[in-house]
């Protein structure tokens, strides 16, 4: 049971890097990047989707074979529903980290990102 809890705590401690380890470049007020001290690497992004994946895929098997083979005790209250939930954030933390690396490397490298610098629509 201690195992079990440990692995709980720590992983939660890990939860979502992204948001917290991952910085995007800062915008003046005239919408030039006024500090390009940010984040460049995809690493964090990449381990939260990866972990991520991992937490929703093993909540959707453990389900399947609670239902089909072995019943466990409670599993859904217990693991697949924090195993889903764990996912689901660490996916959205992925997500707003990837949003924040791919602006820091277009302002290190001097493109504009929207449509500042898109053509007209052709009639």
């Amino acid at each position: 049971m201690w195992r079990s809890l440990a692995l709980v705590a720590s992983v939660s401690c890990m939860m979502g890097c992204s948001f917290f380890a991952v910085h995007g470049p800062t915008q003046a007020a005239d919408g030039s990047a006024s500090d390009t001290s940010c984040t460049q690497s995809g690493t964090i992004p990449a381990l939260d989707a990866i972990v991520g994946a991992l937490a929703i895929g093993g909540s959707v098997g453990g389900e399947i074979v609670d239902q089909t083979s072995h019943p466990i005790h409670r599993y859904e209250l217990y693991y697949g529903l924090p195993a889903l939930i764990a996912g689901i954030v660490l996916l959205y933390s992925a997500s707003s980290g990837t949003d924040k690396v791919e602006a820091c490397q277009a302002v290190k490298t001097g493109e504009t990102r929207g449509c500042d610098g898109c053509p007209a629509d052709v009639p």
